[in-house]
């Protein structure tokens, strides 16, 4: 084997071994409310979210009002709110119906609620976009959610000192969390129910979240690293890819060698 080749598999290696720019993250779909309100199975059979083969996104209708389905992962339980910078996906060019939102519980340890962020968000900066909303909350001061200020709700925005907030805006210990459950204070029947801390979610009681809707290609970018949505089965182990690496590179130093 010449010295350029063994140069290119110890290139490959290297890049094996170090650090990976974007990991794989797993999503699931579940359901949310039916059409006459109720949260728990038997679900309307004309409600359906099905992910796609790639695990990266889903095909989802809700053809009647009250219908609500979601995609959550509880991958980003822990993290910080202000810590994202940004969402994103492609959708099929005959997919009908809203934007899907997003809905993320965040706690302080003590506290809840739901920062829920809805029409053209997709790729925007969440550290300077200012159009989140408040859905969800255990009753009392929603304070602990801000850094500093007073925290206050107008058309369903969250505000600081009456300006509308940016994810900047939020506590360090305002962090991600599953939810606090079914039947929780201040929990309505239109929230992820799912036990995922960030979801996006399809379908509302309003008529213009009404349709059909696919994605695909799902990303978050948070603390400026990317997390991809994926099967993460389907995905070589860092260890095995340079297992694989370090026997190829001996092999071939072994020819070159003789």
């Amino acid at each position: 084997m010449s010295k350029t080749k063994l140069y290119c598999l110890a290139l490959l290696l290297v890049s094996l071994v170090m650090p990976a720019t974007a990991t794989v993250i797993d999503f699931e779909t579940f359901y949310i409310r039916n059409n006459d309100g109720t949260i728990t199975a038997p679900f309307d059979v004309d409600m359906s979210i099905v992910e796609n083969a790639a695990g990266d996104g889903f095909s989802a209708a809700t053809p009647r009002s009250g219908q609500k389905v979601g995609y959550g992962t509880s991958a980003f339980n822990g993290f910080q709110l202000n810590m994202f910078n940004s969402a994103n996906w492609t959708t099929t060019p005959g997919a009908t119906g809203a934007h899907p939102y997003l809905n993320i519980w965040v706690t302080d340890g003590t506290n809840y609620a739901i920062i829920s962020s809805e029409n053209t968000y997709m790729g925007t900066d969440f550290q300077t976009r200012n159009e989140w909303k408040i859905f969800e909350y255990n009753p009392g001061s929603l304070d602990w959610l801000l850094g500093s200020g007073t925290a206050s709700i107008n058309s369903q925005y969250l505000q600081k000192d009456g300006a509308n907030v940016t994810l900047a805006d939020f506590a360090n210990n305002v962090v991600l969390f599953s939810g606090p459950g079914v039947g929780a204070s201040g929990v309505g029947t239109g929230a992820p129910q799912g036990g995922f801390g960030f979801n996006v979610i399809f379908g509302d009681t309003k008529s213009n979240f009404i349709g059909e809707y696919d994605i695909a290609d799902l990303s978050v970018n948070a603390n400026d690293n990317l997390y991809l949505a994926g099967n993460i089965r389907e995905v070589p182990e860092p260890s095995t890819l340079s297992i694989f690496a370090l026997a190829f590179l001996g092999w071939g130093y072994r020819r070159f060698k003789s």
